[in-house]
């Protein structure tokens, strides 16, 4: 009975320290991670804070600095996806819904400018080999709806997540500012802005 009893002490005291452990080496990463985004090294956050969620994947700060990181490293396909974790484990995390608003608002524009994911301009030659851009498709005109319709849905997310925000009416004009963009499309060919 002692050494049963001596051997399940052990495990529980072995189970609790590497709670503890991990606790002390993710926060260890956030802190590291948050130095080099400091530094403007976004590449090793990104780094630090993938190898932070390996070890503790509960944490939904750590996923919204990871989203942050992967903007700044213009990887938004990432982004949206460590944002959508955050979503899952506190969906009401104001800033979550900011950050994803801002993502499909630089899609639409993209797509506006002519800009594939690569960020790499689509043109072709006129008859004097000068780059013009391209009219845009049916599809890519849908494209841009959606995304403005998404970054406006994630606008008003923020808001009523934090009806107090400092920014409040700057994020209202940005939402109006959308509406207007979103009209174009709706309503008018798209030809060169």
């Amino acid at each position: 009975m002692k050494k049963s009893y001596i051997a399940a002490l052990l495990l529980i005291l072995t189970l609790s320290t590497c709670g503890c452990t991990n606790k002390f080496a993710v926060q260890e990463l956030n802190q590291k991670a948050q130095e080099y985004m400091s530094k403007g090294q976004t590449e090793e956050a990104i780094s630090r804070l993938e190898a932070s969620i390996d070890l503790d994947n509960t944490i939904y700060e750590t996923y919204y600095n990871l989203a942050v990181a992967y903007i700044k490293a213009e990887k938004n396909d990432k982004a949206e996806e460590a944002l959508k974790k955050v979503y899952e484990l506190n969906p009401d995390f104001a800033d979550a819904y900011y950050s994803m608003a801002v993502i499909y608002e630089d899609k639409a524009y993209a797509v506006i400018n002519g800009e594939n994911e690569e960020n790499r301009t689509i043109v072709e030659a006129d008859n004097d080999g000068v780059s013009v851009k391209k009219e845009l498709s049916e599809q890519d005109k849908e494209t841009i709806r959606t995304d403005f319709e998404t970054a406006i849905d994630n606008y008003n997310q923020y808001l009523i997540k934090k009806p107090d925000a400092s920014d409040k009416d700057k994020v209202n004009e940005k939402i109006n500012s959308l509406n207007s963009e979103l009209q174009k499309y709706a309503d008018e060919p798209v030809g060169e802005n």
